[in-house]
């Protein structure tokens, strides 16, 4: 029986939404939650009784519905396991629009007013009457008043450049959240579909044992099988280290087959043109074309893969 030691998680980043926090601890490879717990005021958690050996740690807040966390750990055999996470506050970032106070026109507006009480008795002018230089320049006076009203009307209602840095910022914030949670959708559904294919190919892999009449659990059975196991472990991997794995597991399958091709073609001529052996071989095509970069690019191989051979989430319920 294996030993059973102790997880201490400490998570640190942002105290104010710690005490919503749960934390599960999944199996890295069936992804069966191991045990469920909720960490302290202060981030610390303590899970003890746990087997060593591989798996997913994982964070939720109730008011995101994706993990805020994900990441693998390992439980060491001997002692005590220390980890460490830590939370960007920047995913519970909510900042309200800036309110810009409204600007003060009364000044313009008793500016204004006073023009117009000023220059009111050189509107009384008769035919033929001279205007003398006091009242000329009491107009022109009155004239540059106006002007500089205007001026000033134009600063306080139009930013220059017609401006709005209080929209501009909450834009910037809206475009980070959206990008960040795109990333994480985009990360969840290559994930999934990394659960699909790998599921596809063990079914595929023993209808082919299962063709030959070998057994799953025999030497020969396991070679296939392991090479299948290494999908599961590394689902959680970079779209390169993915990707790299996937081709080395598509080329070690397709060796495999060969040889066992080779050894029931002189009893089985048929054996290399059923179905299942069919459906392998192509299925390990794929894999050894797998060279993505990205969790786009990755999304759009595991498309091409349901293309040609079918499945897709059905797989799980032909399981059911």
């Amino acid at each position: 029986m294996a030993a059973l030691n102790t997880l201490n998680l400490t998570i640190a980043g942002f105290p104010a939404v710690t005490r919503d926090l749960s934390v599960e601890v999944r199996d890295a490879v069936s992804q069966e939650v191991i045990r469920t717990v909720r960490p302290f005021s202060d981030g610390s958690v303590r899970v003890p009784q746990i087997a060593a050996g591989a798996y997913e740690l994982a964070v939720f807040h109730p008011n995101l519905t994706l993990p805020i966390l994900r990441r693998p750990i390992r439980i060491l055999p001997v002692g005590d396991t220390r980890v460490s996470v830590l939370i960007d506050p920047s995913q519970f970032r909510n900042t309200p629009i800036q309110d810009i106070p409204d600007a003060n026109l009364g000044p313009i507006r008793d500016t204004v007013a006073s023009i117009a009480e000023s220059v009111l008795p050189l509107a009384n002018k008769q035919p033929g009457e001279s205007i003398r230089a006091e009242d000329f320049n009491q107009l022109a006076s009155s004239i540059r008043d106006i002007a500089l009203a205007i001026a000033e009307l134009t600063r306080l209602t139009s930013p220059v450049g017609h401006n709005h840095p209080e929209l501009e910022a909450k834009f910037d914030e809206i475009d980070t959240n959206f990008t960040t949670l795109l990333n994480t959708l985009s990360i969840a559904m290559a994930q999934l579909q990394r659960q699909i294919q790998a599921r596809r190919v063990r079914d595929q892999v023993e209808q082919v044992l299962d063709t030959a009449a070998v057994d799953r659990t025999s030497p020969q059975g396991r070679q296939f099988l392991d090479l299948v196991d290494q999908l599961d472990a590394n689902e959680t991997e970079t779209p390169p280290r993915f990707g790299r794995v996937a081709r080395d597991v598509g080329v070690q399958l397709q060796t495999n087959l060969e040889q066992l091709i080779d050894a029931k073609g002189a009893a089985d001529p048929t054996f290399v043109d059923k179905a299942p052996v069919k459906g392998l071989s192509t299925a390990t095509d794929l894999l050894t074309t797998m060279r993505t970069t990205s969790y786009t690019g990755e999304l759009a191989h595991h498309l091409l893969a349901d293309r040609t051979l079918g499945g897709g989430l059905a797989l799980f319920g032909q399981k059911a």
